[in-house]
């Protein structure tokens, strides 16, 4: 039996390629039915991991389906994938222990379960930095304005006050903009050529004991 493709061999290759791989590992066996399908169930768990794999491979269509199904809503295919064949896998050693019998149907909610936990995880990540991306934008603007109206630098409090919100949450913010700005000015750097720096003010601000001697010492 050929080993089903990971989701990280991705890094040798495309994602479109992975998938079709995927795809390709999916549709290679047939579904177990009646007596073999309980058989290897049953077998599978008393502990056995060739039944596990087999019934793994003969189902994993129904998790490529499902996966193409959700992969417009903020997973690719491969990751959905991924999770559906955790739930597949949780369906097998689940079943014999559960009172159904149709394992079909039983599978097919693990796996849909699964992939649909992820994308509301993800949906839940794609908000909370939504969410921030504003916060901070808003946090600048108070800045901007408090600036304007004082001549200085706003407190905490003053911003907070301007915000509508908690010093705790202002002071929150106002760490997350201070980080991003340093990461900023640190990206700029690495790309910035000795020529493009003026040291000429530097130099004149230094006390004449400091010039440099003629060694360069």
């Amino acid at each position: 039996m050929s080993p089903l493709p990971r989701p990280d061999a991705g890094k040798q290759g495309s994602d479109e390629r992975l998938v079709q791989d995927l795809a390709a590992a999916a549709g290679r066996a047939k579904h177990p039915r009646g007596a073999e399908l309980s058989g290897l169930l049953r077998a599978s768990g008393l502990g056995d991991a060739r039944a596990r794999e087999a019934l793994t491979q003969a189902h994993l269509d129904w998790v490529m389906g499902a996966a193409r199904e959700r992969a417009d809503r903020g997973l690719s295919v491969a990751d959905l994938f991924q999770e559906g064949t955790i739930g597949l896998l949780e369906a097998i050693d689940q079943f014999p222990s559960v009172d159904r019998d149709d394992f079909e149907a039983f599978a097919r909610e693990r796996v849909a379960g699964r992939m649909d936990h992820a994308l509301g995880d993800e949906e839940r990540v794609v908000n909370e930095g939504r969410m921030l991306v504003q916060a901070a934008e808003d946090y600048v603007g108070a800045e901007i304005s408090v600036r304007n109206e004082l001549g200085r630098t706003g407190s905490d409090a003053e911003l907070a006050e301007k915000l509508k919100w908690s010093v705790s949450r202002t002071k929150e913010v106002g760490q997350i903009v201070a980080d991003a700005r340093r990461r900023h000015d640190e990206e700029l750097l690495e790309y910035l050529e000795p020529e493009d720096l003026d040291l000429d003010p530097l130099m004149e601000d230094r006390p004449a004991g400091d010039a440099p001697t003629g060694d360069g010492r």
